[in-house]
């Protein structure tokens, strides 16, 4: 038969055993104090709301949409040559499916 493996819970009860207080070697005191620097103070966080958004982003809702890896490869490609974000791809795309289909986008937002 093999020797029995150790215990991780036994090795973790010896790792957290401390020696008494009569064979700890005593704490060396500080050689000197040095001047601290006050903190800056702290931004007011009074005016800003909880789950903060960027202004770009105020007001507005996420929508989320799985693609195939070809799809999304092709949208990035397209925001790349246009030299726009691929958010602004999906809002006029959003919009033109809007108009398609006679709903008045003033209305929608």
């Amino acid at each position: 038969m093999s020797a029995k493996r150790p215990s991780l819970a036994e090795t973790m009860r010896q790792a957290v055993q401390v020696d008494p207080p009569s064979t700890a070697a005593p704490i060396p005191a500080p050689l000197a104090v040095q001047p601290v620097a006050p903190h800056p103070p702290k931004p007011d966080t009074t005016t800003r709301p909880p789950g903060f958004y960027a202004a770009t982003r105020a007001g507005k809702k996420k929508v989320t949409a799985a693609l195939d890896p070809t799809t999304h490869k092709q949208l990035k490609s397209l925001a790349v040559d246009k030299e726009v974000t691929t958010e602004a791809l999906l809002a006029e795309a959003i919009s033109d499916l809007l108009v398609k289909h006679g709903i008045n986008r003033s209305v929608c937002g």
